[in-house]
């Protein structure tokens, strides 16, 4: 990471050089410099777009400033480069906080970094500044969405596409929603305007992922998404634990058995080939995915399949989406297996480790927890930690996943010794074996007071791939090592995580 900082800041350089010379010989206005900035971006030239916003961002005019900026954040933020788009926010922010469209970008910036109620804080600040901020309506209602406030979050993207209907982020965030809210049809056209609107030469891998996505919300036609056949309210079902593994036994399309591996770590139900061939599970499409792992840089193509029912325990479901783990991955020491989410299906879920029990509910009756943690759904179970007591951080919430890691980039960012000793460690995930894993000594972790952990060493994961497609910083990931302490509680309804600690 630090190499790929050090070529970009070098390629800026030049580039910053090379524009004062232009301008020093040909003076222009400073619209023709945001036009110019402004069609780079077009021609997804993100390094040169940012220092063409660069060379105006000192203007005497408020709104051009905050132009500059705002295009010199979408740039990094293009280029994955998180932690840079947050301090360019904060510096817009800092100089013209009076302005919405400035605390709008840095909220934009901060939810880029897995700052998410920071990022909420900003947003409601730009529009008690001005109501009819398209930025800032977008941000609260993707806020909104993560916290399944769906009403409030589709009340707010649709009021900023009215007001800004050629952004293409904003079409995007309603796609989600609408998918989240199992409206695949209406999803698939919001997808296909999203598409329209980015440049046509774009082959980035949201690009791809977004039209292969579109196309197969459509291949559900008439069927109802996710359709509950069984009508309780809760389930539960005995697991067993095998190589750090929570195993789940079920049936799909009927017949054919299957070992789930309980996974919050995926937003859909994996299959492997051979258990999708029994099955009559057929691919529609393969879709772009990413995960731990080096093969294809982190993202990897699988195949996409609706899944006719699925049955585990007494809980019965129809005409879900799933995956299928095709090419599969031969150099892992494990074999790839089939497993299964909870929360992508729309259920919280409790995890007795003592008793070896799982519960899935719509939702759960009020229960005693010494700790409660605030949640986010953004595709996937997200929670606030805090590193070394002052770097916070987003967690994914991994029940497929085995230890506490952190990313490259936020390790980056934290204090460490020079002569401290970085030992590599063989990390596997869904895209294979990631090369340039090492541990991490000397780590605390606060996930609430007095729940986390103190003085350990965590595996350091490339998750640049990952957070690409999320669209947000992923900080690290809290697995199955951590949690089997718990009797573990996510509550989708109450958007919190209990912790009680088993005795």
């Amino acid at each position: 990471m630090l190499h790929h900082v050090r070529g970009f800041a070098r390629a800026v350089l030049a580039m910053i050089l090379l524009t004062l010379t232009m301008s020093a010989q040909e003076p222009v206005s400073q619209e023709t410099q945001l036009a110019r900035a402004d069609t780079l971006m077009s021609r997804l030239q993100y390094e040169e777009a940012y220092v063409a916003y660069r060379a105006v961002r000192e203007s005497d005019e408020a709104l051009t400033r905050v132009k500059a900026g705002t295009g010199m954040v979408r740039a990094l933020l293009r280029l994955s480069l998180f932690a840079e788009a947050a301090r360019e926010g904060a510096a817009v922010a800092a100089r013209d906080g009076n302005l919405a469209p400035a605390l709008a970008l840095h909220g934009d910036s901060l939810w880029a970094s897995g700052l998410f109620d920071e990022a909420e804080n900003r947003y409601e600040a730009a529009l008690a500044v001005d109501a009819g901020d398209p930025t800032a309506l977008h941000g609260r209602g993707r806020s909104h969405a993560s916290r399944r406030r769906f009403d409030a979050a589709l009340a707010d993207v649709r009021r900023a596409i009215g007001l800004s209907p050629k952004e293409p982020a904003f079409h995007y965030t309603l796609a989600a929603i609408l998918e989240e809210t199992r409206q695949f049809r209406p999803a698939a056209e919001a997808l296909d305007r999203y598409l329209d609107l980015i440049p046509s030469r774009d082959e980035s891998d949201m690009a791809k992922w977004a039209a292969a996505q579109s196309a197969f919300l459509r291949s559900f036609d008439d069927r109802v998404p996710f359709e509950v056949i069984s009508r309780r309210e809760s389930y539960t079902m005995p697991f067993r634990v095998v190589d750090n593994r929570l195993l789940v036994s079920g049936r799909i399309n009927g017949n054919t058995l299957v070992e789930f591996a309980l996974d919050t770590g995926t937003d859909q139900t994996t299959l492997t080939p051979a258990l999708a061939a029994r099955a009559g599970v057929r691919p529609t499409i393969t879709l772009q995915t990413a995960g731990v792992g080096s093969f294809g840089g982190g993202f990897r193509v699988l195949q996409v399949a609706r899944i006719d029912e699925l049955l585990i325990g007494d809980f019965r479901i129809r005409n879900i989406s799933g995956l299928i783990k095709s090419p599969t991955l031969t150099e892992i020491p494990r074999q790839e297996g089939a497993g299964f989410s909870p929360l992508a299906l729309g259920f919280s879920m409790e995890i007795d480790y003592e008793r070896g029990v799982l519960t899935v509910a719509r939702r759960f009756a009020e229960a005693e927890f010494p700790t409660r943690i605030p949640l986010r759904m953004h595709r996937l179970a997200t929670v606030r930690g805090t590193l070394n007591r002052n770097t916070p951080a987003s967690f994914i919430l991994d029940t497929g996943g085995t230890a506490v890691s952190v990313s490259r980039k936020v390790a980056s960012r934290l204090p460490l010794d020079p002569d401290t000793r970085l030992v590599p460690v063989r990390v596997f995930g869904t895209s294979g074996w990631d090369r340039g894993a090492f541990l991490l000594p000397f780590v605390d972790l606060e996930l609430a007071p007095g729940v986390g952990t103190s003085q350990r060493s965590v595996a350091v994961l490339n998750l640049d791939a990952p957070s690409a497609l999320l669209g947000y910083e992923m900080g690290g990931i809290i697995g199955h090592e951590f949690l089997r302490h718990y009797l573990v509680r996510i509550d989708l309804e109450r958007g919190e995580v209990g912790l009680r600690p088993i005795k």
